[in-house]
Formats: C-alpha cells, structure tokens, sequence
C-alpha cells in the first residue's frame, strides 16, 4: 500500500497503519514523490507575478487531487489521528516518523473501556478477549470466574509496557494485546 496521510501540515504513512503491529516505514520512493506533490503545491508561493503563481497553484492542485483519487495521498484531520491512536492501544509501538510533531499523543489513552464480542478459552485459565471493535487480549494471568459475551472490560496501562484487564467485578490481571 503506497498511500500518504497529509494532515494539518503533517505526512502519514498509510502502510504502517495497516499493518500494527508490524510497522513498514514508507519507502524512500513514496515519499520522494508525495514530498515533490506537497513541495510543488508549496513552492507556488514563491512566486511573485499572479498569473504565474496562479497557473502554479492550479497545476500542483489537480496533481494533489489526482494522488488524492488514486489514493496516493490520503487527507485525515486531528480525529482521524486521535481514532488511529485509540485503535492502537495496547500495542507497543516504535517512534512512528507520521506521529512526528503531531500533537495528538496527549490523546493518546491510557486507559480504555470495551465490551467482550466474543471468548475463547485458552490453557491454563487464560482466555482470549475479542471486544467489540476488534481488538483482541489475551489474559496473561488465569482469571478467577470465565468471562461473558457483553462483559465490560476495562484496559489501563501499567508500567514497563505491561497492560491490566479488569473484565466485570473480576480482579484485574495482566493482559497482552494480540491483535
């Protein structure tokens, strides 16, 4: 997937998002080229005569909107970043380069609520959690009573990159986002 998330003056790339937790950077290739899209748009400024800059802006716009139909660019505002984040709670994430400068990392959670989709037992009393929006942990420690389809189930990060499950009224135990 060879698609660029522009937002607010800030570059994304679209592969990376796919693809958690298994993070691709963008090629050098890919962002060469939505690089010269931005800088062509960009460096129309600097031009002084207004028809010139005016043919400028239009030429490097239709070449923005055709990377943006082709889906070599992608457009996402704050919410789009700040949804993005959400759904890669629980991941243990590199220093993503599209992030960089982005100041929706305060909004970055660190804590989270879901609701069980579905359960699977797995050995040793531990079980595999699927929420309702596809997220799916798995319990690291035995959990005192099987958890329900429709259970609440509140997410917290601790320290050192570890997470804690609270599944219901249940104790709370260590848990390790799967996917």
């Amino acid at each position: 997937m060879r698609s660029i998330l522009l937002t607010t003056g800030l570059l994304f790339a679209g592969a990376a998002l796919a693809a958690a937790p298994a993070v691709a950077k963008p090629s050098a290739r890919t962002t060469a080229e939505t690089t010269g899209v931005i800088a062509e748009l960009t460096g129309c400024k600097a031009l002084t005569d207004n028809a010139a800059r005016l043919a400028c802006y239009d030429q490097a716009a239709a070449k923005l909107e055709a990377a943006t139909a082709s889906g070599e660019v992608k457009v996402l505002d704050r919410e789009d970043i700040r949804a993005t984040r959400r759904s890669l709670f629980g991941f243990d994430l590199p220093k993503l380069p599209f992030f960089k400068g982005d100041d929706s990392a305060k909004d970055t959670p660190e804590e989270l609520d879901a609701v069980i989709r579905s359960v699977q037992a797995a050995p040793y009393g531990k079980f595999n959690l699927t929420m309702e929006d596809g997220a799916v942990w798995a319990s690291a420690e035995p959990l005192p009573r099987d958890p329900k389809v429709g259970a609440k189930v509140h997410l917290k990060k601790g320290a050192i990159g570890n997470y804690f499950m609270t599944v219901g009224s249940m104790r709370s135990v260590r848990a390790t986002r799967v996917r």
